[in-house]
């Protein structure tokens, strides 16, 4: 999954030379915490939080002045798993820029479906626990899967050695649990 699938394009921008009044103004209207400034080209010069903006010391100032530059930025090529990890460091939205022009921003809730996505949630099936001492038993399991002719809808880590398998297609858990209790020893 690539940042471009999950990410909402075409984000609401202020020109740098507008003044910083505008952008409180946009911010206000469409409920925006953060309003990202670019340049005439559409290239991102950073960005305004409702914060700076209300502690602007004149409200004439150009955005581009007062804007601060992100310190991180996404790629729409860039895998989801890079923006998972950089909005659990406290970000609150992420720009996305392709040669330097603004494309998109990547959002918690944004990350929150793709997510839910990666891990099937809202698919029926059936999900199974198994513990797991070694990392290579995992393959062991999906070959259990494999031999019950299960669709597998998504494998996701757990907690102390554990993981949480996804399948459709399951007649009888029981036996599914004892043959993968087997395997895995």
């Amino acid at each position: 999954m690539r940042v471009s699938e999950w990410m909402l394009a075409d984000p609401p921008t202020i020109r740098a030379e507008a003044p910083v009044e505008e952008a409180g103004k946009l911010a206000e209207q469409l409920g925006l915490a953060i309003v990202y400034v670019v340049d005439g080209e559409g290239r991102l010069v950073g960005f305004l939080t409702r914060k700076a903006i209300s502690a602007a010391p004149n409200p004439a100032l150009p955005t581009g002045k007062l804007a601060a530059a992100p310190t991180v930025t996404l790629s729409p090529d860039d895998p989801m798993e890079r923006a998972v990890v950089l909005l659990g460091e406290r970000h609150l939205l992420l720009p996305v820029v392709e040669e330097g022009r603004l494309v998109g921003v990547i959002t918690r809730g944004g990350v929150l479906k793709a997510l839910a996505e990666m891990a099937g949630f809202g698919e029926e099936g059936t999900r199974i626990r198994v513990k797991l001492s070694q990392p290579g038993e995992v393959y062991r399991a999906l070959e259990v899967l494999e031999r019950h002719g299960l669709t597998l809808v998504a494998v996701i880590r757990g907690g102390q050695g554990e993981v949480v398998i996804h399948v459709q297609g399951l007649q009888d858990k029981e036996k599914l649990l004892h043959e993968l209790e087997e395997a895995l020893g």
